[in-house]
């Protein structure tokens, strides 16, 4: 999914993660406001330590089809180390742990799996005192959709927000499938999906990420089978493209398309240089080496695999627009991030912990200079 810059829509995240940040992870964004300071946040834009109260969202299941605007009035505390932190809801013993995956250190995501239910959480931080929550998740056939506002206590609504785009009708991929969104309330919605040449349809709900200055909206989806969808809708033209598909059964497909990495039919030598983890504990470092074998192969653009050297574990790569990429395997869940020139940035977040490392790429067939 392309995560760029800041939306204007907002109803609806380890200590220095690198030296090596500065420079290359934030080098191509324009900061959306003054970066934090004094609190050793260098690598992002923003720093949301403190108590949030949600002010708005929406509310939607699959399973009555209705829709409620009853998720405000959550507290939210978050302690936020660099590109990592976690939220304590409403006094919760648990915290939800999130990872911030994109270049301009905005956009955060968490994904968990447990069984047949997947629950998958994003957002965008719109300044030190606002960010936008999205959550929604399968289980037993039953999509559940929820998105808030949060806002720090103490400060006031921003006043510069719209109306979330009006994504009702029609939607079709290049593959001639068609998305059709009979319901929306906010930035949630719901609809169905009809497979090119076919006469039944799948039910699906969904939310609006964020709203690109290029006329796009970037959408999470769940289907009533349990495949996660993430979905890139052009307001103007009315096409949808669909840049990854996780089904239920741990596949992946996505849409092609020219991917300025990995190369085509190519070997990479991938070591891991520096790993920070958060969990309940707080934070830890690891500066030990661990290695991976990236294989490319011919007739998959953008697609890869992705194998340890120490373990069995492969984790299905695929490359999206902008260097980034979407990470799986059934033993890490999702992976996000993005690679600038030689390096691979990598994020996760997940159900005990949040997680970014720091990896080398180096070419094992032949040798490039300059950026890949």
């Amino acid at each position: 999914m392309k995560i760029i810059q800041r939306t204007a829509i907002a109803l609806s995240l380890s200590l220095a993660i690198l030296f090596l940040i500065v420079g290359t992870a934030t080098a191509d964004c324009v900061s959306p406001g003054p970066p934090a300071i004094d609190t050793g946040l260098k690598h992002v834009p923003y720093n949301i330590n403190g108590v949030f109260t949600t002010v708005s969202g929406i509310t939607y299941d699959s399973a009555s089809g209705g829709f409620a605007a009853n998720n405000y009035g959550k507290i939210y505390t978050v302690t936020q180390y660099d590109r990592l932190f976690k939220i304590v809801e409403d006094n919760s013993c648990s915290p939800l742990f999130f990872a911030i995956d994109d270049k301009c250190g905005t956009h955060f995501f968490s994904h968990i799996k447990n069984g047949n239910a997947t629950l998958f959480r994003s957002g965008i931080i719109e300044s030190d005192d606002v960010f936008s929550t999205g959550i929604i998740s399968s289980s037993d056939g039953v999509v559940t959709v929820k998105t808030a506002l949060a806002v720090r206590n103490g400060t006031t609504v921003p006043d510069d927000r719209t109306a979330s785009p009006n994504l009702t009708g029609n939607w079709t991929t290049g593959q001639n499938s068609v998305y059709q969104i009979n319901s929306q309330e906010g930035n949630v919605f719901s609809g169905k999906i009809t497979a090119h040449g076919k006469t039944t349809f799948t039910p699906f709900a969904g939310y609006i990420d964020e709203v690109d200055d290029d006329g796009t909206a970037d959408i999470v989806m769940f289907c009533v089978k349990g495949n996660f969808i993430l979905g890139d809708v052009n307001l103007s033209t009315h096409n949808i493209t669909i840049p990854y598909v996780l089904y239920a059964d741990g596949r992946v497909s996505s849409s092609p398309h020219e991917a300025e990495w990995p190369g085509t039919n190519m070997s990479y030598n991938v070591t891991q240089k520096y790993a920070t983890v958060l969990n309940s504990d707080g934070i830890t470092e690891d500066t030990s080496e661990q290695a991976q074998l990236l294989l490319v192969s011919t007739g998959s653009t953008g697609r890869y695999n992705l194998t340890s050297a120490s373990d069995n574990i492969t984790i299905t790569g695929i490359a999206q627009e902008d260097n980034s990429f979407i990470e799986y395997s059934p033993d890490t869940g999702l992976i996000c991030g993005f690679v600038k020139g030689n390096t691979k940035y990598d994020f996760r977040g997940g159900p005990d912990s949040a997680e970014a490392s720091v990896h080398n790429l180096k070419q094992k067939e032949r040798e490039e200079s300059g950026e890949l």
